[in-house]
């Protein structure tokens, strides 16, 4: 049984030792947008819990994080897979790294989608939208099930009653339709045109890494790299190459872009009611953020003028 064990535990330390290289901070460091990455990824990871931290009253900060339950449990989510998206970038890793930037864009998507479906059934009609009829289609047990629950309770569903009937429903509704969907409650403002925005979030360029097309393989771009040596795209000492990573962290910075002003259309239609004071003064004071002069995230800065205008 030792011997077994032995032999697993060898096999698990040799996957670790090939997945993971030793990373050349240095080296990354001076990639063209490697500042401007960590600058995008710095206001994902922060902007967030500074939104409700502005919030002087505890009680209201509470409300704030019930009212965006099903967001944030998503957006926890999706930091950790975009944390692990541009680790693998760092490791040379460019297939694998593309293919998590989709799944960090689609976990966060359908965060804000759920949310709003969960606030939407709300009898206030605060949050209230129209629901299309593929939504109804893939949705409508669970709106049922809420307006059976609101109609017995005069309060907001919490998370984890919230999330537990999600997860036992199919949820066979594309990400194509959920963003079309997002766009019809006007929560991608600026941007209304879906062609528009799917370009702009990169969305197909992310699917062909995520279904793996030839095209997209780590050994063909580094073949095109070294002008088709294949020898040295196969045994190369490193696989962080700078004209790849500048590419993947200025499409890093384009998805987290999008992600962001739908996150901000969305929270700033809950968090502006008599009840919640903070979220008008952060967006004044994140304005002169100078983390979105170094990430040059257009969207976001084109949101907040317009919010404030």
């Amino acid at each position: 049984m030792d011997e077994v064990q032995e032999h697993y535990q060898n096999i698990a330390k040799s996957i670790i030792q090939s997945s993971t290289p030793e990373i050349n901070l240095d080296e990354m460091s001076s990639v063209d947008n490697f500042g401007r990455g960590m600058d995008a990824f710095s206001l994902y990871s922060s902007v967030y819990l500074e939104i409700i931290a502005y919030e002087e009253d505890t009680s209201k900060q509470e409300q704030a994080a019930t009212l965006l339950g099903s967001f944030n449990h998503h957006h926890l989510e999706s930091q950790k897979i975009l944390i692990n998206s541009i680790y693998q970038s760092f490791c040379g890793n460019y297939n694998i790294a593309y293919s998590l930037l989709r799944s960090f864009l689609e976990c966060h998507m359908r965060g804000i989608f759920l949310n709003q479906l969960a606030l939407s059934q709300h009898e206030s009609g605060l949050w209230k939208v129209s629901l299309s009829s593929i939504v109804q289609e893939s949705y409508g047990d669970l709106v049922d099930q809420l307006k059976n629950y609101r109609a017995n309770r005069e309060k907001i569903l919490d998370n984890s009653q919230f999330l537990d009937m999600v997860s036992g429903i199919r949820q066979e509704l594309g990400f194509s339709d959920l963003i079309k969907e997002l766009i019809s409650w006007e929560l991608t403002n600026p941007e209304k045109n879906y062609h528009n925005f799917r370009n702009y979030s990169r969305y197909g360029k992310l699917s062909g890494y995520a279904h793996s097309e030839e095209k997209t393989h780590d050994i063909s771009r580094l073949k095109k790299y070294f002008g088709n040596d294949e020898q040295k795209a196969m045994i190369s000492e490193s696989l962080v190459i700078p004209q790849l990573s500048k590419e993947y962290l200025s499409d890093m910075c384009c998805v987290v872009d999008a992600s962001m002003v739908v996150m901000f259309n969305f929270i700033s239609r809950v968090l502006t009611f008599d009840f919640y004071s903070g979220f008008d003064q952060f967006i004044i004071d994140l304005k002169d953020d100078k983390r979105f002069t170094n990430s040059h995230l257009n969207y976001c800065t084109k949101w907040m003028s317009s919010y404030l205008e």
